[in-house]
């Protein structure tokens, strides 16, 4: 059967699928590497030696491509980039609870820098405060998270170029993101992630149409 809807409407229904997607896949490698029935989490062997404890501290470094994509009310050029950041992060409990949402909060805090390479303007740089829900599993290698994040960000993106996408050199940044953190061994750790990204400024000043951004960053953890 032939979809008779809007070129609009198919993308905002694309849109609400696509922000699903990092938490239908994070809970998926989860069940995957936890288990279907794992016993109740502590804060024991195998899990506070892999520094998965309230406390401990890690700084990551990663690298990230951003490519944005139309929510379907935008008439803006497309603006892609590539930026690394370092994530200096806390956990903020012990895992706790048992069964598939078994695990433990983290905050962290992102700086991040780089370049342009499609589109108006050929900078960015800003920070974050992010939230994370690691779900740990006991004797797990692999452990899946979700987050958000609000953060500023500066570019040099101008309104006339973007045609009233960003308006304002400083801007808010929001973001959604899913990952895998593989554990290599008791400090090393290499992480994946996939997610959305919006940057507007709040209709602080008009026009306010956003950036939207879909992407994803690869980097390494480290745990001291």
């Amino acid at each position: 059967m032939i979809d008779k809807r809007s070129p609009g409407a198919l993308i905002r229904g694309l849109m609400r699928k696509a922000f699903w997607l990092p938490l239908w896949v994070t809970l998926s490698a989860s069940m995957v590497f936890g288990g279907t029935e794992p016993p109740p989490v502590s804060a024991g062997e195998g899990i506070c030696e892999r520094r998965l404890c309230q406390g401990q501290s890690r700084i990551p470094e990663r690298r990230r491509c951003l490519y944005f994509f139309d929510r379907g009310d935008n008439d803006g050029p497309a603006i892609d980039l590539a930026v690394d950041s370092i994530r200096p992060g806390i956990m903020l409990s012990n895992p706790h609870g048992s069964g598939f949402f078994a695990g433990n909060w983290e905050f962290l805090g992102e700086v991040f820098g780089g370049g342009i390479f499609h589109g108006p303007g050929s900078v960015e740089v800003g920070g974050t405060l992010i939230f994370r829900y690691n779900f740990i599993q006991p004797n797990a290698r692999v452990i899946p998270h979700m987050q958000i994040g609000a953060g500023g960000i500066y570019t040099d993106i101008g309104e006339g170029e973007s045609r009233g996408l960003v308006s304002l050199p400083v801007e808010f940044n929001l973001q959604g993101t899913g990952g895998l953190r593989f554990m290599l061994d008791n400090k090393w750790s290499l992480i994946l992630e996939a997610g959305y990204r919006h940057i507007s400024n709040g209709t602080i000043e008009l026009p306010n149409r956003g950036v939207d951004s879909v992407g994803g960053d690869v980097g390494l953890g480290f745990f001291f």
